[in-house]
């Protein structure tokens, strides 16, 4: 069938290919939503006053015949701190079959950004309550990639630290703000949220032993604050650190993206979305073969050449993230057929929880879209419909 993926009863690991989907009752599908598409104060005094990425978007040039750029949205350039425009986006994803959107929650001991998105967009939307939402912590030091220099290193403008004392801030701010909300989503009853980096976390509160007595600590926090408990995950693409995320107490791990391809050789430029979408399926599989509860992840694509100084040289000459490869070949048709896959795998998965995460509605600077775009329309999201259909 044009469009999907090449040979699907044998390109696929035997134990996902003979597999039935999980019934869509069966398990819950979350989405990453990145919050980078609005003004907010820190930005601005890089950057300047109104400035969002929507700036570096609109600049996005295409590199090599072909380049689907710039990726821009059907409904124009549009403020998401905005009510009125979040409520639209709610209603979109709902219609299509997301129940939760994780939000990428910026925190630097203090200093917020891009929280005007969840606190003022989402949370006052009148119809809010069609979607739950929960905090993915991107607890990652913040560098100047709007675009990067053409020539320069990357400057960092916020670093990351983390200690025992700022992890019981979050954890009161979470719940004063968030959790207290009605449709955070919760597990078992209760509040889930995440982090993206343990190795960041590790590496300031002093190895292992202090991080699985932190993550000890936030779940006592959470129950001195009234809650039952939390259920803690951590992002990875890595078997060997998802074992050692649940030996230090977390409940279950995930992927952010997953962007190269089963038999993408070094310095390949572009990778067809077709091998990308075997890899899933064989990381998929290496993850299940752990035992470790673990929320399969299916991308939409990939392309973070809209970071990238408009004047690069293409090919890259650098490698290092944002300068790398970029996925092709990323129709609708070849995303519905991924979903399908992970809807085959979800169903060999013995966790009591099963949840889908797609990446992402909307990172237009990284080349992973599912709301409508002016090229594509609203395909991605029908695609989405009908693949999680029974």
């Amino acid at each position: 069938m044009a469009g999907s993926l090449k040979k699907p009863d044998t390109a696929m690991p035997p134990s996902i290919g003979g597999a039935r989907p999980l019934a869509r009752r069966d398990f819950q599908v979350a989405c990453i939503y990145y919050p980078g598409f609005h003004p907010t104060p820190f930005m601005e005094s890089w950057h300047g006053f109104g400035w969002s990425e929507w700036d570096i978007a609109q600049r996005s040039q295409p590199r090599f015949p072909g380049h689907r750029q710039p990726i821009l949205p059907a409904w124009g350039p549009f403020n998401e701190a905005d009510p009125s425009w979040s409520s639209r986006e709610i209603d979109a994803a709902a219609d299509h079959g997301i129940d939760t959107w994780v939000f990428d929650w910026y925190w630097y001991c203090g200093v917020e950004v891009w929280n005007e998105a969840l606190d003022r967009g989402f949370l006052q939307a009148p119809n809010r309550g069609r979607m739950k939402f929960g905090l993915m912590w991107a607890n990652h030091t913040w560098q100047n990639n709007h675009p990067a220099s053409l020539t320069d290193a990357l400057a960092s403008l916020l670093p990351i630290r983390h200690s025992m004392e700022d992890l019981d801030r979050v954890v009161d701010l979470w719940e004063e703000r968030y959790f207290r909300q009605a449709n955070y989503w919760r597990i078992d009853g209760k509040p889930w949220c995440s982090f993206f980096l343990l190795g960041s976390l590790m590496d300031h509160l002093g190895g292992p032993a202090e991080t699985g007595r932190a993550v000890e600590r936030m779940r006592r926090r959470a129950q001195a604050n009234g809650e039952p408990g939390l259920i803690l995950g951590v992002f990875t693409g890595s078997a060997a650190e998802a074992r050692t995320a649940r030996e230090l107490g977390f409940d279950h791990v995930t992927t952010y993206n997953l962007v190269h391809g089963r038999n993408q050789q070094a310095g390949q430029a572009t990778v067809d979305f077709d091998d990308v979408a075997l890899a899933h399926m064989d990381r998929w599989e290496e993850f299940r073969q752990t035992g470790i509860p673990y929320w399969p992840v299916v991308t939409q694509g990939w392309d973070v050449s809209a970071r990238v100084h408009p004047y690069e040289p293409w090919p890259p000459k650098r490698w290092n993230w944002p300068w790398g490869h970029v996925v092709t070949g990323n129709t609708p048709e070849r995303f519905g057929s991924l979903v399908r896959a992970c809807r085959r795998f979800l169903s060999l998965q013995g966790q009591k929880d099963k949840v889908m995460l797609l990446n992402a509605w909307n990172e237009w600077t990284e080349g992973s879209v599912l709301l409508p775009t002016r090229d594509q329309g609203d395909a991605m999201l029908r695609e989405l419909a009908a693949a999680l259909a029974d």
